[in-house]
């Protein structure tokens, strides 16, 4: 089975745009996510770039924090 690296990135895109959404309708800023999660800020933005090969477990940590369900993050229409 072949992957589509290129989908691949734009999944890890997408993720991060809607991460980066959702932090700003919560009025947070990077810098306070990264401390709510424990996580460097510079992190948080390499994730909401798509730069970053982000876990499930830290997908849940950071909606968890965000008070919305893992799922959310996963809805690509916003």
């Amino acid at each position: 089975m072949l992957i589509n690296m290129d989908l691949n990135a734009d999944v890890e895109k997408k993720f991060g745009a809607k991460l980066a959404y959702v932090r700003k309708s919560k009025k947070l800023s990077q810098m306070k996510l990264a401390d709510m999660v424990n996580m460097n800020f510079n992190y948080i933005g390499q994730i909401e770039r798509g730069e970053a090969n982000v876990t499930i477990k830290t997908m849940k940590i950071l909606a968890n924090a965000l008070n919305v369900e893992l799922s959310t993050l996963f809805n690509f229409t916003f």
